[in-house]
């Protein structure tokens, strides 16, 4: 991967507006990425975040969840494209991106390592009509997840019915608008969880859940672990990187 890892790779890039690229080796380290990708987590310089990770950059539950895309790509060497996610940047701030992840391969058949692009959905060229039909109600989404809002709330917004807007929000992201919105709740309450100064109950409670109970659930379905142990575990890392 010498041709990657070289400084003049990158240069390649910065001439595209808008588009943020990267490599990754085997264990999703970073090689090598183009100046905007840096800029976008607070670093004047690429050679600054090279030979970071997902868990440097990310929330745990984030840095998750890129990585099993990463492992797909690896085990079945083929691209993986048009994954559409909310990412965040140095401040935390989200928006929507479509990202596609290419496997590189050498010589011999063997995938070395993968590159990725990132670009702002609204500043993308490809043709999702989907997502442009229901954007307003994932703007929506974003800002009220915490709240009671339901499909016909959603499809409302998105100037759609309800069939309407259950199809296209399942042809993006392949689950239901409810799952979605659960799932997000929980990735929300892992921050809060570790921060501390807030409380279980008082979690679930912020971000929507109807008690304490069903948050638990929801969160060791898809943490698999209980917010409890959930502290724990945090709190032992910490201490141990301290």
């Amino acid at each position: 991967m010498n041709y990657i890892t070289s400084p003049y790779f990158s240069h390649l890039f910065d001439g595209i507006n808008d588009l943020m690229l990267f490599v990754k080796d085997t264990q999703s380290t970073l090689m090598n990425c183009n100046q905007l990708f840096a800029e976008h987590f607070g670093f004047d310089r690429v050679e600054m975040i090279k030979g970071k990770n997902d868990f440097d950059l990310f929330t745990h539950e984030l840095a998750v969840q890129y990585r099993k895309d990463d492992a797909e790509v690896f085990r079945t060497a083929k691209s993986k494209l048009n994954i559409i996610e909310l990412f965040p940047n140095h401040m935390g701030e989200v928006q929507w991106f479509i990202c596609n992840k290419v496997p590189i391969i050498d010589a011999e058949g063997k995938v070395q390592g993968l590159c990725g692009a990132l670009q702002q959905l609204e500043d993308s060229s490809v043709n999702l009509r989907p997502f442009n039909d229901i954007s307003k109600a994932l703007v929506f989404l974003k800002d009220n997840y915490a709240k009671k809002i339901c499909n016909k709330d959603m499809a409302k917004v998105a100037g759609l019915s309800v069939r309407q807007f259950e199809k296209r929000f399942k042809q993006i992201f392949n689950i239901s608008a409810h799952q979605y919105i659960l799932n997000l709740r929980i990735l929300k309450s892992c921050d809060l969880l570790i921060a501390g100064g807030v409380s279980i109950s008082e979690t679930a409670h912020r971000l929507g859940f109807y008690d304490q109970s069903a948050f638990t659930s929801h969160f060791k379905k898809q943490i698999g672990m209980t917010p409890m142990n959930y502290i724990k575990h945090h709190s032992i890392k910490r201490n141990i990187d301290v």
